[in-house]
């Protein structure tokens, strides 16, 4: 015998969150530049700048309401300067987002909202020329809830005082997700002398696609 209390209110449940999480609008948002900077054991003055920061959220193309699609744009520079008191061996620039999904439903929905942890993430690079940084064109991981992944857009080895990472239009797209899919910039600057080794990190703000 089939219990239709709860079929009932499987059906809405499903209703409502369809209602509250379906294709949306729209949306565009650039963020503010933001710098830091830290002065070394070693005397050097070292910065991280996260610049350009965009994020564009569009109704998914599969118009699923378990999808969150959009397009993210970032620019990273990396910045060396005074007069350390020994030299700097190496360096490397990091540019990139972390993303995390609210809540995972691949399973499928039932009553109380339960599914595995499978919901799966794609970050997709349109075609561009960039020279001397490591930039891979595609991005597949699976995002687990309640943690958050680090996904790398590009890095670049330091070969003088200044260099910079910028990519634009950046297409991401995050599967069998209930809920807001939140994404945050990142840069990440280190270098290395004999003596000491540093990073540093600016982020930007957190946005919901």
């Amino acid at each position: 015998m089939v219990d239709r209390e709860r079929v009932g209110s499987v059906v809405v449940l499903i209703a409502t969150v369809l209602g509250v999480f379906g294709a949306g609008t729209a949306s565009a948002s650039s963020f503010a530049d933001r710098s830091v900077s830290k002065r070394t054991d070693d005397g050097w003055v070292v910065s991280a700048s996260k610049l350009n920061e965009k994020v564009r959220s569009v109704p998914p193309l599969d118009q699923s309401p378990w999808t969150r699609e959009g397009y993210l744009s970032l620019k990273g520079t990396a910045d060396i300067r005074g007069a350390g008191k020994v030299a700097v061996n190496s360096g490397a620039l990091s540019v990139g987002f972390a993303v995390a999904c609210n809540t995972d439903v691949t399973s499928g929905v039932t009553l109380g909202v339960t599914g595995g942890p499978t919901a799966q993430m794609s970050i997709t690079y349109p075609p561009a020329l960039v020279i001397g940084a490591q930039v891979l064109p595609n991005v597949s991981t699976t995002l687990r809830p309640g943690t958050i992944s680090d996904v790398s857009f590009g890095s670049k080895k330091l070969a003088a005082a200044h260099a910079g990472v910028e990519l634009d239009g950046v297409h991401v797209k995050v599967s069998g997700c209930l809920g807001p899919v939140a994404v945050r910039a990142y840069v990440s600057v280190a270098i290395s002398t004999p003596l000491n080794d540093n990073t540093i990190h600016v982020y930007g703000k957190p946005h919901y696609l």
